[in-house]
């Protein structure tokens, strides 16, 4: 099969320029191996995985045999050995930063932890997400989102449509998902990895006396994507104590499976205390809420919200490739009524996002964007993501964007 070259590829490059260590992480099985045996710029790096049994064994009884070869290394899975990080700082120091070493893993908290304490310093932390849209597509690593922070104008185009909105929001990013010949196969390979990845691993990491409601607070986070989720109410859903549902959604959160999404304050602005709560992948979202074709979006309440979903993914991967990462809010005045689905701040500038399902959007459909630039003089522009095929300003400094061009 043919890999696709990852945007992230660009990053770690322009990362190792001043760092030695670069830690790469993210959910299971969005591409974090297949990125670092296959990247061209890494081709002449040497490549150890820790999911070998005689490199483990290796690794925690001969750490410097190991790492003997004095060429750049990457170390994949390294979380299944944490104390190999106490052996890459002493050979990071004893060359001067000239050893350079990629370690990977996924979203596990013991990795996470650990070399903040060992490679303070040293370490660049870097995440790579599912394919983005335009990513999957093999375009240049360029969103509108950079126009509109840099102050550029955005011009008026027809964009040509080649992919099924439903087919895309329901695949979502993860590779042996988007990659998969049907969506028998798709639905198969998502239920493998729901069922293997993610509650087999978080119950590894936490103990749980009825793992059966942890699938169902998942379950009930998935059919609320994109809403406020009250813990009291997720509860006495899935039947577990509110204490143990907090525990369970930080431990969602730490493993970058769940994210979460406060509400924005401006200058002299309270912000709005409830937080919603999104899915790292809109595939992974519609699968636990049982949603298992595309045509089962068809509905606009469905379609709406994980659609919302996929933008939010799209966001985040471009998030992935800034120097500085930016912050991602949502915008609701405190009296109610109206709501901006995200609002990006990045190196001091801000822009709104909303997002509609519908082919076709009116000015009506910009009051929300228009109160919030009216509020937040810091937010210079607005984006409509929307269904259509034509980008124009569809109001003053609002533009109407669709989804294949974001």
């Amino acid at each position: 099969m043919k890999y696709i070259s990852r945007w992230l590829e660009d990053r770690i490059v322009e990362v190792l320029k001043s760092h030695p260590v670069v830690i790469l992480t993210g959910p299971r099985q969005v591409g974090k191996s297949t990125l670092l045996e296959n990247a061209p710029s890494l081709k002449e790096w040497r490549y150890l995985t820790l999911d070998d049994p005689d490199a483990l064994e290796q690794a925690k009884e001969d750490p410097k045999g190991l790492l003997w070869e004095e060429k750049p290394t990457i170390v994949d899975e390294v979380q299944r050995c944490p104390d190999l990080l106490l052996t890459i700082k002493y050979l990071v120091d004893k060359s001067r930063r000239k050893r350079q070493f990629i370690l990977s893993g996924s979203g596990n908290i013991s990795l996470r932890k650990a070399p903040r304490e060992t490679l303070a310093g040293r370490a660049k932390y870097l995440h790579l997400t599912g394919f983005g849209l335009r990513e999957r597509q093999e375009s240049p690593p360029r969103s509108i989102l950079d126009e509109l922070l840099q102050d550029r104008k955005i011009e008026p185009a027809d964009v040509k449509n080649t992919e099924n909105l439903l087919e895309m929001v329901w695949r979502g990013g993860l590779p042996g998902v988007v990659l998969a010949s049907s969506d028998k196969v798709a639905l198969e390979r998502m239920g493998s990895y729901v069922d293997t990845y993610i509650q087999r691993d978080i119950q590894d990491l936490m103990k749980m006396r009825h793992p059966q409601n942890f699938r169902r607070l998942m379950t009930a986070l998935a059919q609320a994507t994109g809403w406020e989720s009250v813990q009291e109410e997720l509860s006495k859903v899935c039947g577990e104590k509110r204490s143990n549902v907090s525990r369970h959604m930080s431990l969602l959160k730490d493993t970058n499976l769940l994210y979460e999404l406060k509400g924005y304050a401006g200058k002299g602005e309270r912000s709005y205390k409830q937080s919603k709560y999104f899915w790292f992948d809109s595939g992974a979202a519609c699968f636990l809420s049982g949603i298992h074709s595309p045509k089962d979006l068809k509905k606009p309440h469905l379609k709406g919200r994980y659609f919302e979903n996929f933008i939010l993914q799209e966001i985040l991967a471009w998030g992935t490739l800034q120097v500085i990462p930016p912050e991602v809010f949502y915008w609701r005045p405190r009296a109610g009524g109206i709501e901006v689905d995200f609002v990006i701040c990045s190196n001091g500038k801000v822009v709104g996002v909303e997002v509609k399902s519908a082919e076709n959007i009116t000015y009506g459909d910009t009051r929300a964007m228009r109160e919030f630039l009216k509020f937040h003089p810091e937010a210079s522009n607005g984006i409509i993501v929307y269904g259509g095929n034509k980008i124009y300003p569809i109001a003053s400094n609002i533009y109407a964007v669709p989804w294949m061009a974001f």
